[in-house]
């Protein structure tokens, strides 16, 4: 999630002026997260944006108390009860913070990826306590310092934090499947083909996320 202040010379009648929002190349994980923000912020459909210059879908609303809110660093402290609602909350944070920091490579091992060690080792509680998911970590992945080569831009770019992740255990797959999944369907493909190989193919997941269930998402780089 990204999340940055707006000032202007002239505030917009009844919003505040700052903003928040998220752009990622994956559309269907902004349109839900763009629903989410409408649900929750009580307003009319939010549709984002593709900017061709970056090659992704981009999302903002004003908004001074969900800013205060998400504003890095996120204060876990405040977000618990939200997050920890009930159990579709959990999931659909989880769900979320999945889509954002998580991947499934194609042996089908899901990590998920994070700078904020604290905010994984909770990530870890949740996944175990309320929804019986068992991982591992977090681990070390990328030290600071370490420099990443973009092709699809030709850039070099320069890690300025360590980042660690975390790892599904294997035997925790078609549950973490059941019960989290992920919004990108893509990621979501590669998991169930996973599950499809290794185990019988459980019931289809339910919708995880009703309409009236928004996601909260954690990303804190």
């Amino acid at each position: 999630m990204a999340t940055d202040t707006l000032r202007r010379k002239r505030a917009i009648q009844g919003y505040n002026d700052v903003r928040i929002g998220l752009k990622a190349k994956d559309r269907e994980f902004v349109e839900e997260f763009a629903r989410c923000l409408a649900k929750v912020l009580g307003r009319r459909p939010i549709r984002p944006i593709y900017r061709r210059s970056s090659g992704r879908y981009v999302v903002e609303v004003r908004s001074q108390t969900l800013y205060e809110l998400l504003k890095k660093p996120v204060d876990l402290d405040r977000l618990k009860k939200y997050i920890e609602h009930c159990e579709r909350c959990v999931a659909a944070s989880l769900r979320g913070f999945a889509d954002s920091e998580g991947s499934v490579n194609k042996r089908g091992y899901i990590y998920i990826y994070n700078t904020n060690i604290e905010l994984l080792t909770y990530v870890i509680v949740l996944l175990k306590r309320r929804l019986n998911i068992e991982s591992t970590g977090p681990k070390l992945n990328t030290r600071r310092g370490t420099i990443f080569y973009d092709p699809r831009t030709g850039k070099k770019y320069v890690a300025n934090k360590d980042c660690y992740r975390i790892y599904i255990r294997s035997r925790s797959s078609v549950s973490f499947y059941k019960h989290v999944g992920f919004t990108i369907r893509r990621k979501q493909i590669r998991l169930e083909n996973y599950v499809k190989r290794t185990t019988r193919m459980p019931t289809p997941p339910p919708n995880h996320f009703p309409a009236n269930t928004p996601t909260l998402i954690l990303s804190i780089n």
